[in-house]
């Protein structure tokens, strides 16, 4: 695939997701970012953004969307980066209200995505 990485095979994904990675106190969103993969995002409470990584095809964006077209609520996606200059792309971030975010968290386990609530 030019200028990506291609998608990530099943057996990466299963390994992947046999460890339990708890993300403990948020510092900040590049620690998030080193927390998250194709099948495992972060929502903050204290904040209402949900935190994910994937292209904008991948599951998690396409679930997320999905879920808010279904709620009738397009959402605000924030692409964060790790560099101050924005030339190296981090984690992917969109604010939602308490009843989307209890929609997209609860479509995001039904399609076998963890999700952490800090």
């Amino acid at each position: 695939m030019p200028g990506g990485t291609g998608p990530v095979s099943a057996s990466t994904i299963a390994d992947c997701t046999r460890q339990d990675r708890a993300i403990a106190t948020v510092g900040n969103a590049n620690e998030i970012f080193f927390n998250l993969d194709a099948r495992r995002v972060f929502y903050d409470s204290g904040t209402s953004q949900l935190y994910f990584v994937g292209a904008a095809h991948d599951l998690v964006p396409r679930t997320i969307r999905a879920t808010l077209a279904g709620l009738r609520h397009r959402g605000v996606f924030e692409q964060l980066h790790l560099d101050c200059h924005h030339l190296i792309n981090g984690a992917q971030r969109v604010t939602l209200g308490r009843e989307q975010a209890d929609a997209v968290l609860i479509a995001l386990r039904l399609v076998g995505v963890r999700a952490a609530v800090g």
